[in-house]
């Protein structure tokens, strides 16, 4: 999960895409569509809100962004792929199967595969480990929570 601090995340949005501002606002937009996503599944509250604004971001804002435009050919399999990973995530989270629950537990997180791709495109494959690297620092060092919490949430 990104931090609370704005500040710190736009400077993260802006390291993970070497400055590249419209690259920042597609990560944001990303960012903010997962969370909403999430929030539409776990919580009842606010739920026909979030799920407008999830058209909001998806169908009126993500089009537009340049990056994504420009990008839209190698960006769409990789978000479709985590939108599959997502999905058999929650739907693995109680398979009987341990490593299944496993995998599901890892793939629930697949929406930082999008921040490895734009890093990719806006740095190549050294930038795009560095990244991933900062990405998992910033997002999930230090959590704890292990796939037997998951489970039980």
């Amino acid at each position: 999960m990104l931090p609370n601090d704005p500040e710190t995340i736009r400077a993260a949005f802006l390291r993970w895409t070497r400055g590249d501002g419209a690259a920042a606002e597609f990560v944001a937009e990303i960012a903010a569509i997962a969370r909403l996503a999430d929030d539409i599944v776990d919580e009842e509250e606010n739920r026909q809100r979030n799920v407008c604004w999830l058209l909001v971001r998806t169908l009126t804002r993500l089009p537009q962004n340049s990056f994504f435009i420009e990008h839209a050919a190698v960006l769409a399999p990789v978000i479709n792929n985590v939108i599959v990973q997502w999905q058999l995530s929650d739907e693995w989270r109680s398979a009987r199967d341990p490593v299944k629950r496993q995998f599901g537990f890892v793939m629930r997180e697949a929406v930082g595969s999008i921040v490895t791709a734009v890093a990719a495109i806006a740095g190549g494959y050294d930038h795009a480990k560095a990244t991933t690297e900062d990405f998992f620092d910033l997002c999930h060092a230090g959590s704890g929570e292990t796939v037997e919490d998951w489970i039980k949430d």
